[in-house]
């Protein structure tokens, strides 16, 4: 799918939340590039969202931006150091704006969210502009048996990672992908079994859960802030019709199906850029990257 059109002066960049309820349209002079424009923010709003931010332009020769359709799905959440608005249907962060730092009242635009960006190759490259506030919040409890905590920015989903006793620090997977969900929550994923993982009482209830295509994974969002925190994995809704069918067609191959999904059905993936004091190199190093791309992401009118 062909998302960057070029004119004879200006290169448009399509951008949209997932579910396609916020569209707009970014037009850059011919000669820009993303990676000359675009920013990270060390905050903790925008590490935790990984937020790329492209921002608007202040003058005509600099681009424009459109809104190209708005069903009144954001939802706005401010700090004392920025605001940001996120869908509230799929969770996909949109806009954005520092109130303090170099960013300072320049309205700011997703790149996650922009169509046929590299985000693997733009976040390594881009500016970084460094921004300091307040410190972690306080963890759920100081057990010996945790491994480390995670939450929301605004606090109202927390949870805890337990010890294995295995000597790596986080023994469990690390993986990234840019299909086109997972580029919008910038979603890299860890991934241990239910036991080790002890969510707040009220994580469940203080967010929202955004499901599409084959509904098999539900993705977590805190309904305050907007942060995606964790995924529930379901299988396909009609997993239990097809191990019965292929328990009676190949019991052999029924039984390999059968541990496979129980396997998976215990996991219970976590987004690390939740988790509070999370070494970034350590985790690259051990980061297993993959380019699952957006083929049959199709938007509806």
């Amino acid at each position: 799918m062909e998302t960057i059109t070029q004119t004879t002066d200006w290169a448009v960049l399509k951008g949209n939340c997932h579910c396609g309820r916020f569209r707009f349209e970014y037009s850059l002079p011919d000669g820009h590039r993303l990676d000359d424009t675009a920013v990270k923010c060390t905050c903790t709003l925008c590490s935790k969202k990984g937020y790329i931010w492209l921002p608007s332009p202040s003058m005509p020769d600099e681009g424009k931006l459109r809104w190209t359709r708005d069903d009144g799905c954001l939802s706005k959440y401010q700090t004392s150091l920025m605001w940001d608005q996120f869908c509230s249907n799929c969770g996909t962060g949109v806009v954005g704006m520092h109130l303090h730092g170099p960013l300072k009242g320049q309205l700011l635009v997703n790149v996650r969210a922009i169509q046929g960006v590299n985000t693997f190759f733009l976040e390594s490259v881009v500016k970084t502009v460094n921004l300091e506030e307040e410190g972690p919040l306080e963890p759920l409890s100081g057990s010996p048996d945790v491994l480390c905590h995670g939450s929301c920015h605004c606090g109202k989903v927390q949870f805890e990672l337990k010890k294995t006793g295995q000597d790596l620090e986080i023994p469990w997977p690390i993986k990234e992908d840019n299909c086109s969900s997972c580029v919008r929550d910038a979603f890299v994923g860890i991934y241990p079994t239910k036991d080790y993982v002890v969510f707040s009482g009220e994580a469940f209830n203080e967010t929202f859960e955004y499901l599409y295509n084959r509904r098999a994974c539900g993705l977590r969002h805190c309904s305050t802030c907007g942060v995606m925190v964790f995924m529930m994995v379901y299988g396909p809704p009609d997993l239990a019709e097809r191990l019965k069918s292929l328990e009676e067609q190949d019991p052999e191959r029924y039984k390999v199906m059968k541990t496979i999904v129980e396997v998976n059905l215990r996991l219970q993936p976590l987004n690390v850029r939740t988790l509070e004091r999370v070494d970034w190199n350590r985790i690259r190093q051990r980061m297993d990257r993959s380019h699952a791309g957006t083929e049959g992401y199709i938007l509806a009118d």
